[in-house]
């Protein structure tokens, strides 16, 4: 692990949903491939960013949701190791980035757009000085209003209702385009059954989300994924304009003449095909390869396409705080420092991801229960619904339960036999194929990881 002078003020910013490829740099993309009737006009803030500093478009999501990756990324663990490795029951039992950055005299803050599952009921704000919601123009002001800052800002404009969030951000055209999709489709009467909410909304916002769900989940009954794939990106496009392009730019006017680090990071993506709603319930490639760029105070522009973990992340933070020891000895990630300074690769690095998931109208009961009142009592019961090892060009999935009847939305049973997959990734062409061999060693890497459960 290479050494760096500590930054004076780092900041990471968490784009929720967000896949590699929407980025024009990446080397690899997969959409266009698998969506070749779409184009869409392009993301103008990420691509300025990722043309500022070290570009990793092949970064592996720990998760393919919100509270796991996120757990993953600011703690620089594995979810086994740091204890949220569901969807939503268990909080964090390991030390944050926030929390080292408190030792070393930082003062913390962290935005969110998704309280709900990035707040206290998981643990996340534990040592965060300033905790805000939806709080951009306040974010920026604490970013530099002490000498030395850590902050992470997280913006669910990605996230379903695509490029919107609510109505605060969406305003006017978020109401028009959802009344426009109902006029246009032959919608059915009865609601969608995902009814989850990540951010408390009022009245007229929880039916916006109720409504636009129930336009999607329209669409997927009727395997319209193109078309779905083409909302994600024209939200992606009105996010980085509308939102992004905004907040970056007045972030660089306060950092000026400052020592700062900024790293922005994905934490999952989205995908729709047959065994891809989203992201709950896949482990896509287009799903778990998420952007990771790392820009600042002498760093140099380059796009570093060997594989990297979002677990990488976070030891890269404790190291631009000048904690590297503590992430040599208490992290699973490594830092990219080196690899950001054009030190040559090591390989590329084995890689897991697990998708914890609960009953969607079980969930949807608890959540309800939490948000009118409630706690975190820890009974929302999760399966390791599939998972996921990498080494090397191999790519190993294991599905251990299925849907009934109903679909991704019914209720969840377990395989007779688990369900294996094993394919060979070569940049953007990622192949089924049969290798015995390669498949019982991916497959014991992934069962020692399973037993080197530390929490």
């Amino acid at each position: 692990m290479s050494s760096a002078p500590p930054y004076d003020h780092i900041v990471l910013i968490s784009v929720d949903t967000l896949r590699s490829d929407c980025l024009s740099a990446n080397p690899f993309p997969l959409w266009p491939g698998k969506y070749p009737d779409l184009s869409w006009p392009g993301a103008p803030a990420l691509d300025e960013l990722a043309a500022l500093g070290a570009y990793f478009p092949n970064t592996v999501a720990a998760a393919p949701y919100t509270s796991a990756s996120h757990a993953s990324i600011l703690t620089g663990r594995w979810p086994t190791h740091h204890g949220v490795y569901e969807f939503f029951r268990q909080g964090l039992r390991a030390q944050t980035v926030f929390s080292r950055a408190k030792r070393a005299g930082y003062s913390t803050t962290l935005k969110v757009d998704f309280p709900v599952i990035l707040g206290g009921a998981l643990g996340f704000d534990k040592d965060v000085d300033h905790y805000l919601i939806e709080e951009d123009d306040a974010a920026l002001q604490l970013i530099t209003a002490e000498r030395r800052t850590l902050s992470c800002v997280h913006f669910g404009g990605v996230h379903i209702p695509y490029g919107f969030h609510n109505l605060r951000f969406g305003g006017e055209d978020y109401r028009e385009t959802v009344l426009a999709l109902e006029k246009e489709l032959p919608l059915e009467d009865e609601l969608p059954v995902d009814r989850l909410t990540e951010t408390f909304r009022d009245t007229e916002d929880a039916d916006l989300l109720v409504r636009y769900k129930r336009i999607v989940s329209h669409l997927y009954r009727h395997r319209e994924y193109t078309r779905l794939f083409g909302m994600y990106l024209d939200g992606v496009t009105r996010f980085s304009r509308c939102r992004l392009g905004p907040f970056l730019e007045r972030l660089f006017a306060a950092l000026d003449g400052r020592r700062w680090l900024l790293v922005l990071f994905g934490d999952h993506g989205e995908e729709y095909d047959d065994g891809s709603y989203g992201h709950f319930n896949t482990l896509a490639e287009g799903v778990l390869r998420i952007p990771v760029v790392v820009a600042g105070t002498d760093v140099p522009s380059c796009v570093r396409p060997t594989r990297v973990r979002g677990i990488d992340v976070g030891a890269t933070v404790l190291e631009a705080m000048g904690d590297s020891d503590y992430a040599r000895r208490r992290v699973d990630g490594d830092s990219l420092f080196g690899a950001v300074r054009g030190e040559p690769a090591d390989g590329e690095a084995v890689a897991y991801s697990q998708a914890y998931i609960p009953e969607t109208q079980a969930h949807v009961a608890f959540q309800q229960s939490l948000l009118k009142g409630g706690h975190n009592d820890g009974s929302l019961p999760h399966f390791l619904f599939q998972e996921a090892v990498y080494r090397k060009d191999w790519k190993f999935t294991r599905r251990n339960f299925e849907y009934g009847p109903q679909g991704s939305f019914g209720p969840i049973r377990p395989t007779v036999t688990p369900t294996r997959r094993l394919e060979r990734i070569r940049g953007s062409l990622v192949e089924a194929c049969t290798d015995p061999a390669a498949e019982a060693e991916l497959e014991g890497l992934l069962d020692a990881y399973n037993r080197d459960r530390r929490v």
